[in-house]
């Protein structure tokens, strides 16, 4: 039978494409060609993958520097608001953050490694006078259970050979890795003083990759954004040399054999904000215990009375502002950023949030509210 069939007019119709038609406008025309294609396309994607995540510590040090660079911008910005010219008031501001960080290399960092170093040796005899308080016995009578039994066993499980040729090969593991904490700690430093003195041109330069005519625009909202992130940064920071400051006054008050080194736990923890302050009256509180129930009841006590007026007094006049974020994003974002990157990821969610909430307001709500009649169908 003939392939072809006739119509009214006496033409003939074009054949009936076969049945693997369809299936043949789905697959490849080529599929040794794009197969490898494909291939190729997903071992690059994997040494792409592989390369970022063997550069990923230089990748964090840019990521803090730029950062640190516009938590500094804003005074920066306050001496040229002062008739100071901006190449000057960049010098003046990274003399101050050299002398900043000389003081924390020459004196914060020589009092913790003190501290930390008396309360390893002076541990045994503070959970011996631990066990011997009151507290102590009452806690372990009421619960039936021989604590010094446990807390020795652990000791001595601990100084058995395996135990020792673990910490040994961990405290190996950490001398590497205070020395490249050290050679971050240097190149953070290096690349912030560089984004302070190439904040303009940096900016100038982004703004020359989109068309034209929305330079002006972008560069206005890049202005925006960048002032935004810097303010939240620079008073994020503010805030936690406040809490830092705080907790060293309460723990000298209190007694403790480790204020500078509690201090700068708090410092670390509480930039982090609404949670952080929360996390260090958990962990301070439980540090100033073995100093005794009674400094434990008075530092958790005043310093839950600070962080009520952190809350309602300090945070509103240090940010301003700046911190224009709910709270409910606040925290959504700090987990989000914890379980991805750790303690960074939290620290730079408050930002990147802040910056997504400028982009929203600045763009996208204003073509939603530009679309006032329903598409042509």
């Amino acid at each position: 039978m003939d392939e072809t069939t006739s119509v009214e007019d006496g033409s003939t119709a074009p054949p009936a494409p076969p049945r693997w038609g369809r299936l043949q406008r789905v697959l490849p025309a080529y599929p040794l060609r794009s197969g490898f294609a494909v291939a190729v396309g997903v071992l690059l994607a994997i040494a792409l993958a592989a390369t970022i995540a063997g550069i990923s510590t230089v990748l964090m040090s840019i990521f803090l520097g730029g950062f640190l660079a516009l938590g500094l911008d804003p005074a920066v910005r306050a001496l040229e608001r002062r008739g100071v010219r901006r190449p000057v008031g960049v010098a003046i501001v990274a003399v101050g953050f050299l002398v900043l960080v000389a003081a924390i290399l020459v004196i914060v960092v020589p009092a913790t490694v003190r501290q930390l170093a008396a309360v390893i040796a002076n541990a045994p005899e503070t959970i011996e006078s631990v066990q011997e308080s009151d507290w102590y016995l009452s806690l372990e009578q009421n619960l039936g259970v021989d604590l010094s039994a446990v807390i020795a066993d652990s000791v001595h499980s601990l100084t058995t050979l395996s135990s020792v040729l673990t910490i040994s090969g961990g405290v190996l593991k950490a001398g590497f890795g205070v020395i490249g904490a050290v050679s971050s700690f240097v190149m953070v430093s290096v690349l912030t003083l560089y984004f302070v003195a190439s904040l303009q041109s940096i900016k100038t330069t982004a703004a020359r990759l989109v068309p034209e005519y929305r330079r002006e625009r972008f560069s206005r909202l890049l202005d925006e954004v960048t002032s935004s992130v810097g303010g939240v940064v620079a008073g994020g920071v503010t805030l936690s040399a406040i809490n830092a400051a705080v907790v060293l006054v309460l723990q000298l008050v209190v007694g403790s054999p480790a204020p500078a080194l509690l201090a700068i736990v708090a410092f670390f923890i509480t930039l982090v904000p609404m949670i952080g302050s929360l996390v260090f009256l958990v962990i301070g509180g439980v540090a100033t215990l073995f100093v005794s129930p009674t400094a434990a009841l008075v530092f958790v006590l005043a310093y839950f009375v600070y962080i009520q007026i952190e809350a309602y007094i300090v945070t509103p006049r240090v940010m301003g502002r700046a911190a224009a974020v709910p709270s409910v994003l606040v925290i959504i974002g700090a987990m989000i950023g914890a379980t991805l990157l750790g303690l960074l990821g939290a620290l730079v969610a408050i930002p990147i949030t802040a910056s997504i909430l400028i982009i929203i307001r600045q763009v996208w709500i204003p073509r939603q509210d530009r679309e006032t009649s329903a598409p042509a169908e």
